[in-house]
């Protein structure tokens, strides 16, 4: 991985709120007593939907309601059945998920 695709993938996580900001998804949840968040950058996603493929738990899925101009955004319907195996999170191509463990 890239710094420069390190630095703005902590950046727009961190800066979600600020204007200006790529525009960040995010859910919560509870996997084996741990909290979940599985955070999507849209700004960064090109609807390869590789993510809601290898996710064994269907915790992904396309909405088919949205688009964005070149694609249906993925969003997380079902952050409670994540078991953190971060499927998604290391076969992304562009980076744009992140699964964050806290606890």
């Amino acid at each position: 991985m890239s710094e420069d695709k390190e630095d703005r993938s902590a950046a727009g996580t961190a800066n979600a709120a600020v204007e200006g900001a790529p525009l960040v998804r995010a859910a919560r949840g509870t996997a084996a007593r741990h909290a979940v968040r599985i955070v999507i950058n849209a700004d960064w996603c090109k609807g390869c939907y590789i993510c809601v493929s290898v996710c064994p738990r269907d915790v992904l899925t396309i909405d088919r309601s949205e688009w964005t101009g070149s694609h249906h955004p993925i969003v997380v319907t079902a952050v409670e059945r994540c078991g953190v195996c971060r499927n998604c999170e290391l076969l992304c191509p562009d980076l744009a998920i992140e699964v964050l463990s806290e606890g």
